[in-house]
């Protein structure tokens, strides 16, 4: 007792961090965190048959160290699956360096593939993942992954992959795979939130360079692949990167500084279109605006809101400079005895700017100078509502109807800026016209637990919001010409958000062109999650001629272990499906695998991943067959 140390005989060891059994004919205690196990098995699983479990003849394990292990089995239900005659395993419990699992692949573009990451602990707040990539076809690929998080509002994820030489670049580029010959390749990502001055001001930061428009559709799939990675920022950031097929790539870094009555934002913002050199590509180096948000000008009885924004386009081909806008606006709201409500606003929109020319435009148009705008609108409405009680005194449920019609005029002169330099112009049109449309709202009253007090207290949910519009143009009306060429008549539009509890929810935008007679744009998606798990995600999106897409993600929580899923993305114009992927995911107390396949137009490929309890995936495989073409 006085040294810790002693033997047991046919016993057992819980340790409790990471559920770890350690069991053996003979467990001797050797030192405060040391054992010898002779005859010793160890494992995650609970209950006296283990599901899996590593035996040994003679082990050694140092807590919060690694293990030794002589003559070992890796056994399942008590059959030997593998063998070794000697095992290293890792018998660490906090957060500490060393290697994770590995990853194997298959791919007849890349050839064998293996991914063995390294982690690294830099402090409590602090840490690092450097990861060795090999491709036998394509060379080595090294990546490097770095955290921190200071604090909740405090925290940053960079990570960088480098492939020196892409031995298969001149190859996949005669085949007429790849838009180039690449040879050395390249993807910087990351993002950081950070929060200034003890919280009065925020930043944000996203990074995203990569070396060419084909790296991200090759490199999906792995521990660096895009997938990976962008599920990685979506956890802690709640944010994702661009799609991996936009061509371009948006980087920043924003400052937010916020007062009672005002929004102060500065940003530099840099567009990577990788598809071209991004010589002639516009940046906003910097951008800044300040918003000062509606209230009231002393007891007057008017309204004053203001936006106001600068920027410094910059580009190293093409015309650049400086512009800056604001727009002070003065609005008066009038009530007429709770039946009618008026409210008149005038907004002064001047813009300064100072830029050069570019090469192709009238070299005599004004580089420096203002241009004026300026903007009326009217907005009259009403407000009605009628609540109906559908409950009772013991289960009380109530719906409120609010219903709020619309009539709205704007006038905005035509902007006279044809001597304008073509950067500063900002393409005004004559505006004259009334729009119209009603508002509805139904919100639902319960009595329920209130979750921070636990006290019964009403719980208020809009669960349904339905918004019809349309709008007619009386410059267009008042137009001559042909009455049958003139399009006076604006799209009728309707939104409808339905979300009746926190498990459903249903979106639709919708456009109807009444000349052509048909919708010019519909957007919908539906989404579903019931208490065991399953999941329905549907989404619609067409634009005719342009765009008819749809994207079915559908979940089965067919036991609390065993989980299905499926994924399709349908082209109506293509006729095709354009992405196909089918999941299936054991999850047990102590062990589990996910196999996945995914059929898209560029490849399909397969992967299979174990883990198990304590230890993560310590095993991946897959397979991918490449059917791109450059684009």
């Amino acid at each position: 007792l006085n040294n810790g140390t002693g033997k047991i005989y046919q016993g057992r060891i819980f340790i409790k961090t990471n559920n770890y059994y350690l069991s053996g004919a003979e467990i001797a205690k050797t030192g405060k965190e040391t054992y010898t196990l002779k005859k010793g098995a160890f494992t995650t699983c609970d209950g006296e048959d283990p599901a899996w479990q590593v035996t040994g003849e003679d082990m050694q394990v140092t807590v919060e160290g690694y293990g030794t292990a002589k003559n070992t089995a890796f056994r399942v239900k008590g059959v030997p699956i593998l063998w070794a005659p000697y095992l290293v395993f890792p018998a660490k419990f906090k957060r500490q360096s060393g290697l994770l699992a590995p990853q194997f692949g298959q791919s007849n573009r890349d050839g064998f593939t293996f991914s063995i990451p390294y982690y690294q602990t830099l402090g409590e707040d602090m840490d690092a993942t450097v990861a060795l990539n090999y491709y036998s076809k394509r060379g080595v690929d090294l990546g490097l992954e770095y955290r921190y998080a200071l604090d909740p509002g405090s925290k940053g994820m960079f990570m960088l992959d480098y492939m020196p030489h892409d031995s298969q670049g001149e190859a996949l580029y005669k085949e007429g795979k790849n838009a180039k010959p690449y040879s050395s390749r390249y993807w910087f990502r990351g993002m950081a939130e950070q929060s200034l001055f003890d919280g009065s001001m925020t930043m944000k930061s996203v990074v995203d360079l990569v070396s060419d428009q084909d790296y991200l559709r090759e490199f999906l799939h792995g521990h660096s692949g895009f997938y990976s990675s962008n599920d990685r920022f979506i956890q802690w950031f709640g944010r994702e990167l661009d799609p991996y097929g936009s061509l371009t790539r948006q980087s920043y870094v924003n400052l937010q500084k916020s007062w009672a009555n005002s929004v102060f934002n500065g940003s530099m913002i840099y567009y990577d279109t990788i598809n071209t050199d991004n010589k002639t590509t516009l940046q906003k180096l910097p951008t800044l605006s300040f918003d000062a948000t509606r209230q009231a000008v002393g007891q007057t009885g008017l309204y004053f809101q203001m936006g106001s924004y600068y920027t410094y386009y910059y580009r190293s081909e093409g015309s650049r400079g400086n512009i800056s806008d604001i727009s002070p606006s003065i609005s008066l709201p009038l009530n007429f005895n709770d039946y009618l409500e008026l409210e008149p606003s005038f907004t002064y929109m001047p813009r300064l700017y100072s830029v050069t020319l570019d090469d192709t435009e009238n070299q005599n148009n004004n580089k420096q100078g203002m241009s004026q705008l300026w903007n009326f609108t009217n907005q009259a409405s009403t407000y009605l509502y009628r609540v109906f009680d559908f409950g009772t005194a013991e289960n009380p449920f109530k719906v409120k109807h609010a219903l709020r019609p619309y009539v709205n005029y704007t006038f905005q002169p035509k902007e006279e800026d044809e001597d304008t330099a073509l950067l500063a112009r900002r393409v005004q049109s004559r505006v004259n016209q009334f729009a119209y449309g009603v508002e509805n709202a139904f919100t639902t009253k319960t009595m329920g637990k209130d979750p921070q007090t636990g006290e019964i207290t009403p719980q208020y949910r809009e669960a349904l919001r339905l918004n019809l519009a349309h709008s007619f143009d009386l410059s267009e009306y008042r137009r001559g010409g042909d009455d049958g060429e003139k399009r006076y008549w604006g799209y009728a539009s309707g939104r409808l958000e339905f979300e009746p509890t926190d498990n459903l929810y249903l979106q639709a935008d919708s456009y109807w062109n009444l000349y052509n007679n048909r919708f010019e744009q519909i957007n919908s998606e539906f989404t579903y999650t019931s208490h065991r798990g399953d999941s329905i995600g549907l989404e619609y999106y067409q634009i005719p001629g342009s765009i008819h897409q749809a994207t079915a993600d559908l979940k089965l929580a067919v036991t609390k272990e065993w989980t299905l899923r499926y994924l399709r993305r349908l082209d109506f114009i293509m006729e095709q499906d354009f992405e196909q992927t089918y999941e299936v995911r054991y999850e047990g107390q102590c062990w589990g695998i996910r196999f996945f396949y995914t059929d898209n137009l560029r490849e399909d490929a397969f992967f299979v991943a174990f883990s198990l309890g304590g230890f993560g995936e310590i095993l991946g495989w897959g397979k991918t067959k490449s059917m791109e073409t450059a684009q």
